[in-house]
């Protein structure tokens, strides 16, 4: 062995005469060493391959059952139309605290006068809705809602809140239809189909899509009901159509962050005027009032 070492060695690496006495010294050294145990690479080798089994045990574990069961995958980017936005909600993972609170901020509009002549105003006063959902079933929500005493010019004449009989209790407009006494709730806009002209239908939809009680499950139902109406159009989470009523919702989360009627309550009114506006905020927490 040691003469094919040798050969081996004087082709890959000629050396001169006066060197012979140093390989000679290196080639003593590697055979007079004792080979290394290797029992620690081995151990290291079998624990890798255990570790490679129970890993493939896990994926094993968690394949569908069903070769045809769809998988949800959590979206990476915002969302370009209605159907992208029902996937934010249904991906939208678990709840981060105890209550679920919305909060609304509404403004209303009132108007006197005729349209077009001196004694003309529209006024919007601001109100303020604010809902507590608790996670756990049984629960109570706490709704509240109130007249902030906020108010901004819209058109002409300006007057008080008191001039259009509007006081401090007053409640403001109804967002939604349900009454909800404890958890589960469940909205009963839900109950009825969706119109079928689009104009009517994106209306009703809004309404709903406000509720609290509308579940993520719900809404994204709703979005791929509109998004198969040629008439309704999503615009970088602005969804329209040729009617009195739009909604915006955040790209990035499918919620729907604020919704806008132009409903003049006479025909003196401007139809461009917006009646109703209402923004509407997300979080979870872990308090709520008492």
């Amino acid at each position: 062995m040691r003469d094919l070492l040798d050969d081996d060695l004087a082709e890959l690496y000629p050396v001169r005469p006066a060197d012979d006495v140093r390989l000679a010294r290196l080639r003593e050294q590697l055979f007079s060493e004792q080979p290394k145990r290797r029992t620690r690479r081995w151990i290291g080798i079998a624990a890798a391959a255990a570790g490679v089994v129970l890993v493939a045990g896990l994926v094993v574990y968690l394949r569908p059952a069903s070769h045809n069961a769809p998988v949800a995958t959590m979206p990476t980017a915002p969302a370009t139309s209605l159907v992208e936005a029902a996937g934010l909600l249904e991906t939208s993972g678990e709840p981060r605290g105890k209550y679920r609170h919305i909060k609304y901020e509404v403004w209303q509009t009132y108007s006197t006068g005729e349209a077009g002549t001196p004694s003309f105003g529209a006024t919007q006063f601001e109100y303020q809705t604010d809902v507590w959902l608790p996670v756990a079933p049984s629960q109570n929500p706490v709704v509240t809602r109130r007249l902030t005493g906020r108010q901004r010019a819209i058109a002409g004449v300006q007057k008080r809140a008191e001039d259009y009989h509007i006081y401090k209790d007053d409640k403001g407009p109804g967002l939604w239809d349900s009454l909800c006494t404890h958890t589960p709730c469940h909205e009963v806009g839900m109950l009825n189909p969706l119109p079928v002209e689009p104009a009517e239908k994106l209306d009703s939809a809004a309404k709903t899509l406000m509720s609290p009680f509308t579940t993520n499950q719900e809404k994204a139902g709703l979005y791929r009901q509109l998004a198969a109406v040629p008439e309704i159009r999503y615009d970088n989470g602005t969804v329209t159509t040729a009617g009195p009523t739009r909604f915006t919702l955040d790209p990035a989360t499918g919620e729907v962050v604020s919704v806008e009627e132009r409903k003049p309550n006479t025909r003196l009114m401007s139809p461009d005027l917006v009646t109703l506006a209402v923004t509407i905020t997300y979080e979870w927490t872990d308090q709520r009032p008492s």
